[in-house]
């Protein structure tokens, strides 16, 4: 059984708990994780769903899994990461070079990975007896380990943590059959996105992160061959991250960077046609607070067009319907239809608190206000307002005034904008991703990093 020797040994150097990262070792910088309580909550309940997932994902018939060698290997776990690699895959696909480009199911239509070549993770009934192994053999001991994390860890979280197993096998099994000599991911803190790279690193294939969104300083450390972040904020933020990562030995590298810009494609608006102002909700807001200010902002005779996270639930997306469905100044925005450069194209103004949503906005030509509907843990988390990014206001009267004072074309610093995307308002602006794939073409070559350009060193050399 080389395979599970191989995943031993994986484990051995990382843990489930460091390869579930963020219920593993961040939960309690995570208010979602420990207030929230889930739909399937208790050990029973968590082991029922970890392997009834497990089944959704098992094709009985014949498997859809491209098995030919490949230069690139990608993995898309969320619709926020195959914006950040679309362009760099289209890219890649156009040189020439062989890839396989793997999604999650729960990521576009069956009829629209089809359509683009993309593959569905799905495992086969060998490699699904494998997880069970794994899970019957180390079940206990990560029960244990889980148990000491935090009183609602195993009743609410548990499955998390059992799918490190299948998302080990499912990469174990693609690397041997596939050998390519780049994995790509646009994430490095979600369990299939550091399963994959825990592997990668073990059969010593190259390990490329795009950055998918803004970063925060309780991020894994940054263990990648090649780190396409997105500007020198991402950097100073990643070198504080040095100490999330195990004491253990593993063949992790430390990362070549360079600064390749933000990688969604965003249309910029030299001068917004438009009087709306757009509302964007994380997961953590309060879905009653964000309701009682926008009618406060339509009291005053705003135009409103509201834009919730991808996470929220059924249930809190209803209340917005359900408030605003009559409503002839408040529209709807939703992230599973309607793709982030269109909602941008629609406003002149966005408020948000902590949510990366502010840089997306400036790069858009869209005037970013920082406003927290309640007291944060953190205020200001991504620092866009201490750098000059966004403006902070903190009431609706603040908001009217910021907005009628700074004229559309002025909303932002170049050089703010540039700390958060290197590439803004350069020759490589809107083809960041093109960017990407020409180094990694280069890289595979036999160009050195440091040859190329946006280059920087990880270690700062001050």
């Amino acid at each position: 059984m080389s395979w599970y020797r191989d995943i031993k040994c994986i484990l051995a150097a990382e843990s489930e708990l460091w390869l579930c990262y963020l219920h593993g070792k961040q939960l309690h910088n995570r208010t979602l994780f420990t207030k929230v309580k889930p739909p399937h909550s208790g050990l029973f309940l968590q082991i029922v769903k970890f392997l009834y997932v497990l089944f959704l994902d098992t094709r009985f018939a014949k498997t859809n899994r491209s098995l030919h060698p490949s230069t690139f290997f990608s993995f898309v776990g969320s619709a926020n990461q195959l914006a950040s690699l679309e362009q760099t895959l289209a890219s890649i696909e156009r040189g020439g070079e062989r890839s396989v480009v793997v999604l999650n199911r729960t990521v576009l239509s069956e009829k629209e990975r089809e359509q683009r070549g993309y593959i569905t993770l799905q495992l086969s009934p060998l490699e699904a007896v494998r997880v069970a192994v794994l899970f019957f053999r180390r079940g206990i001991g990560l029960y244990r380990m889980v148990k000491a994390i935090h009183p609602v860890s195993v009743r609410w979280h548990f499955a998390y943590f059992c799918n490190v197993y299948k998302y080990l096998v499912y990469f174990h099994s693609a690397f041997s059959q596939n050998k390519p000599e780049f994995v790509i991911t646009a994430n490095d803190h979600s369990v299939p996105n550091r399963c994959m790279l825990a592997v990668a690193h073990h059969f010593g294939i190259k390990t490329v992160y795009l950055q998918h969104a803004s970063v925060s300083n309780i991020f894994p450390a940054l263990r990648v061959n090649y780190a396409f972040l997105d500007g020198q904020s991402a950097l100073d933020t990643y070198r504080e991250c040095e100490l999330n990562q195990p004491s253990t030995f593993r063949r992790a590298p430390i990362p070549e960077v360079i600064l390749s810009g933000q990688k969604k494609h965003l249309k910029r608006i030299e001068k917004s046609p438009t009087n709306i102002l757009g509302i964007a909700l994380n997961a953590l807001d309060d879905a009653v607070l964000g309701i009682a200010f926008i009618n406060k902002l339509v009291e005053h005779g705003m135009n409103v067009r509201l834009r919730w996270h991808p996470a929220l639930s059924n249930q809190e997306k209803q209340q917005f319907h359900d408030a605003f469905s009559k409503s002839s100044k408040v529209t709807l925005s939703d992230p599973k239809q309607e793709p982030i450069s269109t909602f941008m194209e629609q406003i002149s103004w966005l408020i948000a608190g902590n949510s990366s949503i502010h840089l997306e906005a400036a790069l858009a030509g869209v005037m970013p206000i920082y406003y927290e509907l309640m007291e944060p843990d953190q205020p200001d988390y991504y620092g866009y307002v201490k750098h000059g990014l966004a403006l902070t206001a903190s009431s609706v009267d603040e908001v009217l005034m910021l907005m009628d004072r700074v004229k559309q074309d002025e909303q932002s610093n170049k050089n703010a904008v540039r700390y958060y995307s290197a590439t803004y308002l350069t020759e490589w602006d809107g083809k960041e991703g093109q960017l990407v794939a020409d180094c990694l073409m280069k890289i595979s070559e036999g160009v050195q990093p440091e040859e190329l350009p946006g280059y920087v060193s990880f270690y700062d050399n001050k």
